[in-house]
């Protein structure tokens, strides 16, 4: 028998996904077992006469559709009609008295900013990594864009969708990857003013106090370079130059800060402040496929050293004071720390719904609950006065907007499997945040040279609705790399005339 499509069974909106058919048989009703994600289910059959029924939606499992999907589905209309032999509609079963129209559900209005997300999505043409934009007053996201990306059209439910599927699966580039929310990556140097602001709290050192830097850190048997800039007299200086030696001596003094051989109570205490800063679990996005980073823990590091006679030491987990090691975000995190830092100690769960059609629905209430990390306001300033400088003549000058100030942190993520990755978080205007962004672009080497541009490219955008010709140069030259490298098997030959 002929399976009719939707349009011949039910008013349900024509793309409307097939999944399960619902069957009913002289008024009895059964549901047949899902057997898999995308299998249609066939319509059960008796000798005397069929009774055609409609279809369900196809079942959320991704992004936004789980925690919607009630709100979103609405009630799915049927129209019960007998058909003959040939699978031609005869007459409405019943006269259609069982008959029922389809409710419509409540549509969702997102946060996105069209146009931003767009710019976004073609900055980042021929690149890997991902961009988050939020809206650092309420913790709507104004972009979530992650790369490479797929036209969504070539999974239709049609007979090429499995071979579809199975390229985008397989595909060397990770396309399926939700990079802003399921990815973690190290963030390397924008870790560096979050440790800043714990340890100001915690009155382990303060913000005036200076750290000798003769081209690298010393202590014990550690040793790490760092590079040639002036004497970093203060947390400003070190930010600006990103002086690794600063937070070196930071974070040794923040896990000793109970002993010498007592590291593991210091990381703890780093960690509770972390974890109020929305790192090592679910910030409670409501994207379903939201990871919870990585923040390394005494007793995780009691496994790793647990032959060490005497334990492990401040030194052997020193990376983390710049962003490396064991340290894992979400570009969904970034984001979020330099919200944070622009609302002084505040924010609001980042969140992809602004409101919904029904006007009497509200959104979840804990999208509208500001949320505090523990960190008095006063320990901000010098900070933010320190990112303001990384714009102005550090190492973030490429995201500079004119006639905006924007306070920023380059990062340079080490990889040890290839290219390091590019990072970048930045809020602006600083005295007033509209916009708080982080951007990842793997394998592109330093934070100056990728991330920060692209950030600042953005935020004009943002602000300002338009690309200023001061930055178009910068525009062409992010838009003109392409990192992502063509396998050669999908090189086009050359023809004889090229030869």
């Amino acid at each position: 028998m002929k399976t009719p499509s939707l349009n011949e069974l039910s008013p349900i909106e024509p793309d409307t996904r097939l999944l399960l058919h619902e069957i009913l048989v002289d008024n009895l009703k059964f549901d047949k077992e899902i057997i898999s994600k995308y299998k249609v289910v066939t319509e059960f059959q008796r000798p005397s006469k069929k009774v055609l029924i409609t279809a369900t939606n196809l079942l959320p499992f991704y992004a936004l559709e789980p925690k919607y999907e009630e709100i979103m589905r609405g009630d799915k209309g049927v129209r019960h009609v007998i058909t003959d032999n040939l699978g031609r509609v005869v007459e409405s079963f019943n006269k259609g008295e069982l008959d029922k129209k389809a409710v419509p559900g409540t549509n969702i209005i997102t946060s996105i900013d069209f146009d931003l997300q767009k710019y976004g999505e073609e900055l980042m043409q021929g690149k890997k990594g991902s961009i988050v934009a939020i809206e650092p007053k309420t913790g709507e996201i104004l972009c979530s864009i992650s790369a490479p990306t797929y036209d969504p059209n070539v999974l239709n439910l049609d007979e090429d969708r499995s071979n579809a599927f199975d390229d985008l699966r397989d595909d060397i580039n990770k396309t399926l990857l939700d990079r802003t929310v399921s990815a973690k990556y190290p963030p390397g140097s924008i870790f560096k003013p979050i440790l800043s602001l714990i340890a100001f709290q915690e009155g382990i050192t303060g913000p005036y106090k200076g750290v000798s830097c003769p081209g690298y850190y010393e202590y014990n048997t550690f040793r790490y370079k760092c590079h040639d800039h002036p004497y970093p007299s203060n947390v400003g200086i070190a930010l600006t130059h990103s002086c690794n030696s600063y937070f070196f001596d930071m974070i040794r003094k923040t896990l000793e800060v109970n002993g010498y051989n007592k590291p593991g109570e210091g990381l703890a205490m780093l960690d509770q402040y972390l974890y109020k800063f929305g790192l090592g679990r679910k910030l409670g996005v409501d994207n379903s496929i939201e990871s919870t980073g990585n923040i390394p823990t005494p007793s995780y590091y009691d496994r790793k050293y647990a032959n060490e006679i005497n334990g492990w030491k401040s030194t052997y987990v020193m990376s983390i004071g710049i962003g490396q090691g064991e340290l894992e975000l979400t570009t969904v995190q970034m984001a979020n720390l330099a919200a944070i830092i622009a609302n002084r100690g505040k924010y609001y769960t980042p969140h992809l719904v602004k409101s919904f059609s029904n006007s009497n629905m509200q959104i979840d209430p804990m999208y509208q609950q500001i949320l505090d990390v523990g960190i008095d306001e006063e320990h901000f300033e010098p900070v933010i006065r320190g990112m303001e400088h990384v714009i102005s003549w550090g190492t973030g000058i490429n995201a500079k907007v004119p006639g905006v100030k924007v306070a920023g942190k380059t990062g340079t993520s080490q990889n040890p499997h290839g290219e390091d990755h590019s990072v970048f978080f930045a809020f602006a205007p600083v005295d007033d945040p509209q916009i708080a962004i982080a951007v990842y672009v793997e394998n592109a080497g330093f934070g100056s040279d990728f991330a920060a541009p692209i950030a600042g490219l953005m935020v004009e955008k943002y602000l300002k609705k338009e690309i200023s010709t001061y930055s178009k140069y910068k525009e062409e030259q992010v838009k003109a790399i392409q990192l992502i490298k063509v396998p050669e098997a999908e090189l086009v030959p050359e023809t004889e005339e090229e030869l």
